[in-house]
């Protein structure tokens, strides 16, 4: 099996891998702290950026804002961006989404459905 090296990249998909860096980059420190997951998908130059919340509150939108604009700029202007923002509910993730950020959830108590009884767990649900 052959790595990719700086001289030889080989199969990396560049194009995705560049777009989740300008992401990453253009989230740091703007990310409340109700943004549990950002990611993006891309379709060649049509790029989604995707946010789970919990709650969303007009501050998260405004953040929200400010990294898409960041993210335009750092990609030169030459993208369509578009954002979507879905409320946080645990098991609820669109696995169309490259996920760069997942925020550590620590522990949660949850009552099962079906005894009702209520188990504290340690979980990182996404």
């Amino acid at each position: 099996m052959m790595f990719p090296t700086p001289d030889d990249l080989g199969q990396v998909p560049v194009w995705p891998t560049y777009l989740y860096l300008q992401l990453a980059r253009a989230s740091m420190g703007n990310l409340s702290s109700r943004i549990v997951i950002a990611g993006l998908k891309e379709q060649g130059t049509t790029v989604t950026l995707g946010f789970y919340v919990d709650p969303p509150l007009a501050d998260d939108y405004r953040e929200i804002a400010q990294i898409m604009e960041e993210f335009d700029d750092l990609t030169g202007n030459i993208l369509d961006v578009r954002v979507q923002v879905d409320e946080w509910y645990p098991g609820q993730v669109d696995r169309a989404f490259f996920w760069t950020h997942r925020r550590w959830l620590g522990e949660e108590t949850l009552e099962t459905e079906s005894t009702g009884q209520i188990d504290q767990l340690k979980v990182r649900r996404i």
